[in-house]
Parts: structure tokens; C-alpha cells; sequence
């Protein structure tokens, strides 16, 4: 078993309370084609998350209309778990269905290996479109792209799923060993709340990420804990009632 694994179970075990309240650029799944990923980092970022949909009922402007997800800063500050207790305590004890809980989160970085092609003339990069194969031609400037072959993406990017996910890297690393020494395949399936999101691990490949991403490649990793560093509470507030959310941050 891998470390990588062993995080995510260890952050599984029970906790007490006091311990369970202690609470880019993001790649993206998408049904119109397979996504293949290799993780670079030896284990996760564990964190918690509150997802505000837009126009939710009790914060419709948030992050200026669009809703967003939070990183919690822990229950006793966080002014959506504020809210959820106060909804809790006007139900009488019962649990409203709108409440914004916070659910597990893991992240870390991965290198986007997807196959696209890159146009010859803008160098725009284009994926398979509806699983059918390349364009022939650039969406972005018109060139012909017909005689260009297909290659990984090659880019870092970060991940950021739930447990779903995070079981099945689980289950990688028991059967297969280290879960960084394997491409991983992607796929999701259907649409509104019944996509899916099914991995498959591909042979084990040893890649050269010096000569993929410079000798230095290190330091091209997101510093992870940076990124899932949570806002606080005055900020969150801030968001929440309406504004947008790189307006409020950008004033660190």
C-alpha cells in the first residue's frame, strides 16, 4: 500500500468533534471525451468544502450570482456552518433539506496527459470532440489541422474530488502499487445528478518528467495547501452576500 492511500484512510478513521471542526487552475472532467491523468504528488490535501449553488435560497448573490465552493475554516467560524446550525435550530432539531454541508475533499497535483492536437497556426489546443475523433480545423483561427497528430497535454493541473474518487486511487495502490507510476483514464458518464465518474488504470509507464517538464519540475507543482488554504470568515461573508470572489481575494 502507498501513501497516497494511506492518508486517504487515515482520514477516514473516527475523529472526535474538536478534530472533525478543524477543518489556478483546476482540471476539469467532461463527457465528451476520456481524460487521462498521472497524480505527481505522494499524497493528497485533505480538506473540507461547502458547495453554494447559484441562486441558492438563502445566499442568491453569491460570489456575484454564480455560487461557489468554500473551503471551510472550521464550524466555530465559518458563517456557513453558522447558518446550517441556525436552520437546524429554527427545524427543532431536525435537519432542513437545504442545508450547505461540507463534505471531504482531496487534492493534489496531477499532469494532464490527454491527447489533443495543437494548431499549427495559433497553437490553440483542441480535444476530441463528442468521443468522434479531432477537428480538421482550428475553432479558434480556421487553420487546417487534418494532418496533425494527436499528443498528451502534458500540462500540471490540480484534482480535487470527493470519496467516490479518492476509493477507487484506494483501490489502484492496493492491486497495482505506487498510484504514481500509472496513467489513469477517465470517464464520465450521463449528465445533472446521475453523472459518474469511472477510473481505469492503464499499464504501468515510466515517463521522464525532466525531459516533459524541465529538470526543475518541481517547482512547477501548485503548492497545494496554499491553494485549499481557507478564506476567512470575513471574506467568506463578503462573497457570500455578493461579491465576486477574485475582487475580494485580490486584496491580500
Amino acid at each position: 500500500m502507498g501513501k497516497f492511500s494511506d492518508v486517504i484512510k487515515d482520514s477516514n478513521k473516527p475523529k472526535s468533534k474538536k478534530e472533525f471542526s478543524t477543518g489556478s487552475d483546476f482540471i476539469r472532467f467532461t463527457t465528451d471525451h476520456s481524460t487521462i491523468i498521472r497524480v505527481l504528488d505522494e499524497e493528497p490535501v485533505i480538506s473540507w468544502s461547502h458547495f453554494v449553488p447559484k441562486k441558492h435560497t438563502a445566499f442568491p448573490n453569491a460570489n456575484a450570482g454564480k455560487g461557489m465552493s468554500f473551503i471551510c475554516p472550521g464550524r466555530d467560524t465559518c458563517p456557513i456552518c453558522e447558518w446550517n446550525k441556525k436552520q437546524v435550530a429554527d427545524a427543532g432539531g431536525e435537519r432542513p433539506k437545504n442545508l450547505l454541508t461540507s463534505r471531504k475533499v482531496y487534492t493534489f497535483n496531477v499532469l494532464d496527459r490527454t491527447p489533443v492536437v495543437a494548431c499549427p497556426s495559433c497553437s490553440s489546443e483542441h480535444y476530441e470532440k463528442n468521443r468522434s475523433g479531432f477537428p480538421d480545423e482550428c475553432d479558434d483561427c480556421g487553420a487546417s489541422m487534418a494532418e496533425v497528430e494527436a499528443a498528451p497535454r502534458n500540462k500540471i493541473q490540480i484534482l480535487q474530488k470527493g470519496i467516490r474518487v479518492a476509493e477507487q486511487f484506494i483501490a489502484f495502490e492496493d492491486e497495482f502499487g505506487d498510484i504514481r507510476e500509472y496513467d489513469i483514464k477517465v470517464d464520465t458518464r450521463g449528465s445533472g445528478d446521475n453523472i459518474s465518474t469511472i477510473l481505469v488504470p492503464k499499464p504501468p509507464t515510466e515517463i521522464n518528467l525532466e525531459e516533459i517538464l524541465g529538470e526543475n519540475w518541481q517547482d512547477s507543482l501548485y503548492n497545494i495547501k496554499e491553494i485549499v488554504k481557507p478564506r476567512s470568515a470575513e471574506q467568506i461573508g463578503r462573497i457570500l452576500d455578493g461579491e465576486d470572489f477574485f475582487s475580494v481575494v485580490k486584496e491580500q
